[in-house]
């Protein structure tokens, strides 16, 4: 017999109850592509999905709670590609590709980072930092150091933040990027873009292997 829930006195189906949660989550990640965190409303999130406003509660406790569920489930399907990289024939390129392939799709992350995190004192962000930024700085310098001349940990350390910082400032800073360079999304989206920060990179790297800290 199917488990159903009980709320507010009525039954739950567990099969829609998770349908309806999907739902909600695949609204919060478009509704974050066109406007900042804090002007999303559980009401939008509703209307977006098409079930009842009611459920955000009921399933995520509140808004953060559903946001937070959204980077849980980024972060899983981010991992198991991040997983792939390593065994690839370029590890340092993948990566690059990989990731500006992430925040071109899932631009409302960017949005995320640069209005909510950057103050750190959310448990938004907390769990950003924890599922994001903690995971690359422990996977990424392990990377370099197998797949460049830096084998020093702090020079790869100093290096993978390097890198993750190039990757993510342009869609951070997009409106300086698009009216001060005249830098447009779909050049992010191009090969040339990555291109373009893999030799940056790798020249960096070169000459950061020789020097002294």
């Amino acid at each position: 017999m199917k488990k159903t829930a009980l709320v507010k006195g009525r039954p739950i189906d567990a099969d829609k109850q998770a349908i309806q949660k999907a739902k909600l989550l695949t609204s919060a990640e478009e509704l974050l592509a066109e406007k900042p965190y804090s002007n999303i409303t559980v009401r939008e999130l509703g209307l977006r999905s098409g079930v009842n406003s009611a459920m955000v509660s009921y399933c995520f406790t509140n808004k953060e709670g559903l946001f937070i569920a959204l980077l849980d489930e980024m972060s899983k399907k981010h991992f198991i590609v991040m997983q792939s990289v390593a065994s690839s024939a370029n590890p340092i390129k993948t990566f690059i590709e990989t990731i500006l392939a992430m925040l071109n799709k899932h631009n409302g992350l960017a949005r995320l980072i640069h209005n909510e995190f950057s103050a750190g004192n959310s448990s938004l962000s907390d769990v950003f930092i924890d599922r994001f930024p903690r995971k690359m700085a422990s996977f990424i310098p392990q990377l370099i150091k197998k797949n460049t001349s830096i084998k020093d940990d702090r020079k790869a350390k100093y290096a993978a933040f390097s890198l993750i910082s190039i990757i993510i400032t342009p869609f951070i800073n997009k409106s300086i990027r698009q009216q001060a360079w005249q830098i447009s999304d779909e050049e992010l989206q191009s090969p040339e873009w990555a291109e373009h920060i893999y030799q940056q990179f790798m020249f960096g790297c070169h000459n950061f292997k020789d020097s002294k800290l």
